[in-house]
């Protein structure tokens, strides 16, 4: 065995040496404190169970006093100290997550970022640990946190360093501080926990809540499971459950509790949920906001067809509807046949800033999904998400729909003003 082996091997011992295991489970035990662990589960939104824990260092001073984890590791004198803190905390954890006898769950571990960057110059303490108690690294997830020290280097050596372990990664806190995509497209985690500060800017603006879920997909696209935490009430976990998170964390489920919670299916709190999602669903397709301009467009798409031109009476009757903005036809090659037909009293009535970009005529719109999902679908109206119109630069739905003129393809689309149109 060589210097280096033997030096890791006498740390584990030391750490190990400094946990006191009783009937209420195993505590650690440093300067004055006393180290205890608190599990709060995570959420799986699909199968409606707990699929893991994340775990929680909670210290009390000799005088039985709470100590927060910030105080409590802001009172190291040095680097040495830091890394002997960060190492007995997780080994407390991983001693009591085992004697949960759950075979089955994750257990997510914070590691202070001052560590996490530096794994590879302290020994091989972690995959020892993980050896003595018998827990596979495939079921732990290794929790990241961004820091202003950081640059992308470190980040991602950190990253490889718990991977090439055998473990998770999952980046904390994403979406505050120094949180950018430029980072998850490079380290590319396993799973990114947004921060509950987008739960409540999502809360609060209605912007923000139509741009969670795009955000949700983005990561989704770059390859990484999404947690949303931070979740406190019924209101903030049916936000999570329609941006397409995937798993979820907070006290609307569970408050961190000394031994792992299991939530299953049975739950009263995910029965709930599941409940007021359907509910929620129900509603909505029973006041489905486009039972009456779907059939106005397909019929308007018919007459369009037989007179070639959007100068006809149906499509007069489709713009005098609530919340009509503009209609206008686009070609089997995506590009728009002549300039748009605006409602009554919206011609040149959108923002004036965005004037320069109000004419349409020619414009090339084979980007747009819209044009290309109703050309797949012939006959079938596409109904697209708010999104900003370049024409008047504010938010609109466009439905769209595919037919035939003259044996070619044509695509009659209408813009509803998103803010006038929504119930």
């Amino acid at each position: 065995m060589n210097a280096a082996a033997m030096k890791s091997n006498d740390e584990t011992r030391r750490i190990l040496m400094h946990l006191q295991h009783g009937e209420a489970g195993v505590t650690g035990h440093h300067r004055h404190f006393t180290l205890r662990s608190a599990f709060q589960p995570i959420v799986s939104l699909s199968h409606c169970r707990s699929v893991g824990y994340e775990a929680l260092v909670r210290a009390t001073h000799c005088d039985n006093s709470a100590v927060s984890p910030p105080a409590l590791f802001a009172g190291v004198a040095n680097e040495s100290e830091l890394v002997h803190l960060d190492r007995l905390c997780r080994a407390v954890h991983i001693h009591n997550f085992i004697r949960s006898n759950d075979d089955n769950s994750w257990i997510f571990l914070n590691v202070h970022p001052s560590v996490s960057v530096k794994g590879r110059h302290y020994g091989r303490f972690f995959e020892e640990l993980l050896e003595e108690v018998g827990l596979p690294p495939e079921r732990v997830v290794i929790e990241i946190l961004e820091d202003a020290t950081f640059d992308d280097h470190q980040l991602a050596d950190a990253v490889s360093f718990y991977r090439d372990r055998g473990c998770l990664v999952a980046i904390d806190d994403f979406g505050i501080g120094h949180s950018n995509f430029g980072r998850i497209w490079q380290i590319k985690p396993h799973i990114v926990k947004l921060d509950r500060s987008t739960l409540v800017f999502a809360r609060q603006d209605a912007a923000a809540r139509r741009v969670l879920p795009g955000l949700v997909n983005l990561l989704h696209e770059a390859g990484c499971i999404v947690l949303i935490e931070g979740i406190e009430d019924e209101y903030e976990a049916m936000l999570a459950m329609e941006s397409g998170a995937d798993l979820a964390q907070g006290y609307y489920f569970a408050r961190p509790a000394a031994q792992p919670l299991t939530m299953s299916e049975s739950s009263d709190t995910i029965l709930s949920l599941i409940h007021g999602y359907r509910s929620r669903l129900q509603r909505q397709d029973q006041a489905d906001r486009n039972a009456a301009h779907m059939p106005a467009l397909h019929r308007a798409a018919i007459e369009v067809a037989a007179r070639e031109s959007l100068h006809c009476p149906a499509i007069d009757r489709l713009l005098g509807m609530n919340g009509a903005d503009r209609c206008y036809l686009i070609d089997h090659e995506g590009r728009q046949i002549g300039d748009s037909r605006a409602a009554a009293g919206k011609a040149h009535a959108g923002d004036i800033r965005f004037r320069p970009l109000e004419n349409a005529s020619n414009a090339i719109w084979i980007r747009r999904s819209y044009w290309r999902r109703a050309l797949h679908k012939p006959g079938e109206v596409q109904v697209t998400r708010p999104y900003l119109s370049v024409a008047t630069g504010r938010l609109c739905i466009t439905l769209s729909i595919s037919f035939n003129e003259a044996g070619v393809a044509r695509v009659l689309c209408l813009d509803l003003e998103h803010d006038e149109y929504s119930p």
